[in-house]
């Protein structure tokens, strides 16, 4: 009988799933119904487990308790921001190879790596902890209504992230967060950070360790939407230039001090306009889609086989030492809210092989101008010899695209009894 790997949530919409079945193992979703997957993954489960009040601890390792009795389970992982502290418990309960604990926890909460970062005389932007709007609404109105960003602390994808303007501002993103904390039963937490504004440059790293061997995979850099929002907009992996260099002599250092001896990572930094390099998060996870498809077809090898080879063994496996190739990626989204009608494509772009165009929103979705990356409609993936032959290409199928969005007139007048005519 195959041997069962159990998988609590995913940050890849399923992907691990379909990495575990080809390595021969058996897969147990445990899902709380929050976190978006594929079907096309998802399906390939051999049992989900659907329960939203798995995002409790005590919940979750009771489950795992229960299926450790019924099944032979190889390991225990997770990929989803959210769900990799509580993991990371079980982990050190049942003895699975997985990031430690105590890691786990500070790169979780935003204010916690903050803390860490200072202690370890790291460059960080000031930022200030808040429980409740009274107190940031003072706070903000002291500073002189400087410019904050505003942070859940354990949010991603850029949901309810903006840069404030006004106590309006700040008063509508603290309601969102609290709306979406009730939502997802506080998942994501109603505290909040208001973090320094910097000006600069947005890269990635992602690398994978394993005590103290740690595999570079590359750089990755931003193109971001203007302000209010921090919307990413494009990426081109691998970067090969000499801030690349810099952003990977940081995240040995990074690995060194911070002890990060275990599992995938995603660091994000921002490089200011004084060459000052900031780390702004950490994610104990690769980076999300698309860019798994863009290592893949760079580096010519598996990034999701990778790593679940690593949560089943404990083990880096060796990475292809071949030249790579480079891969642009851009996001579609829409000028305006409404209904999608269609996402127009030339043909001739979806069966090519060195084109990857993905759609995220359904026909007759009710969609919204970006405010994060959840809005995003579709994405252009592209590989080429040279990095400007797959932004060449890439430009070139975004500059063809048509959205059809239906929408609704504005009501921009109120009625009274005046105007209404009776019959």
């Amino acid at each position: 009988m195959n041997q069962s790997v159990i998988l609590v949530e995913s940050g890849n919409r399923g992907a691990e799933i379909a990495a575990f079945r080809q390595l021969g193992y058996n897969v147990i979703l445990l899902t709380t119904g929050l976190i978006p997957y594929d079907s096309c993954f998802q399906e390939q489960a051999n049992q989900i487990i659907s329960d939203k009040k798995l995002i409790h601890y005590e919940i979750l390792e009771e489950k795992i308790r229960e299926l450790h009795d019924i099944y032979s389970i190889k390991t225990v992982c997770s990929t989803s921001d959210f769900f990799i502290y509580n993991t990371s418990l079980i982990c050190e309960k049942y003895c699975y190879p997985f990031l430690n604990s105590n890691a786990a926890y500070t790169f979780h909460f935003k204010n916690k790596f903050r803390n860490k970062q200072k202690e370890l005389n790291y460059n960080f932007p000031e930022y200030h902890h808040f429980q409740n709007i009274s107190d940031a609404l003072q706070f903000y109105n002291e500073t002189n209504k400087k410019q904050w960003v505003f942070k859940p602390v354990n949010g991603n994808e850029s949901v309810a992230v903006k840069l404030i303007h006004s106590e309006t501002d700040l008063m509508e993103c603290y309601k969102q967060l609290q709306y979406l904390s009730r939502f997802t039963g506080s998942l994501m937490q109603p505290e909040f950070l208001l973090e320094e504004y910097i000006e600069g440059n947005i890269y990635s790293c992602e690398f994978i360790a394993e005590n103290d061997q740690i595999q570079i995979l590359g750089v990755t850099n931003r193109l971001m939407s203007n302000p209010p929002f921090f919307v990413e907009l494009g990426y081109n992996f691998p970067i090969e230039n000499s801030i690349a260099q810099e952003i990977i002599e940081e995240t040995k250092r990074f690995v060194y001090d911070f002890q990060y001896l275990f599992g995938p990572c995603h660091i994000e930094y921002i490089i200011g306009t004084d060459k000052t390099i900031y780390i702004l998060e950490v994610n104990p996870r690769l980076v999300g889609p698309p860019n798994p498809w863009m290592i893949d077809r760079s580096l010519d090898f598996s990034v999701f086989n990778h790593i679940c080879k690593l949560f089943i063994n404990g083990k880096t496996c060796e990475i292809p030492t071949g030249i790579p190739k480079f891969t642009t990626c851009l996001e579609v989204t829409s000028p305006i809210d409404g209904y999608l009608k269609n996402i127009l494509v030339d043909q001739s772009y979806l069966i090519r092989d060195d084109v990857q165009i993905i759609f995220m929103k359904e026909k007759n979705e009710y969609i919204r101008k970006a405010s994060s990356n959840t809005d995003i409609l579709a994405r252009i993936l592209t590989v080429a010899e040279t990095l400007q032959e797959a932004q060449r290409l890439a430009n070139e199928i975004y500059e063809k695209i048509q959205l059809e969005i239906k929408i609704k007139p504005l009501l921009n007048f109120q009625l009274n009894n005046e105007w209404l005519i009776k019959s």
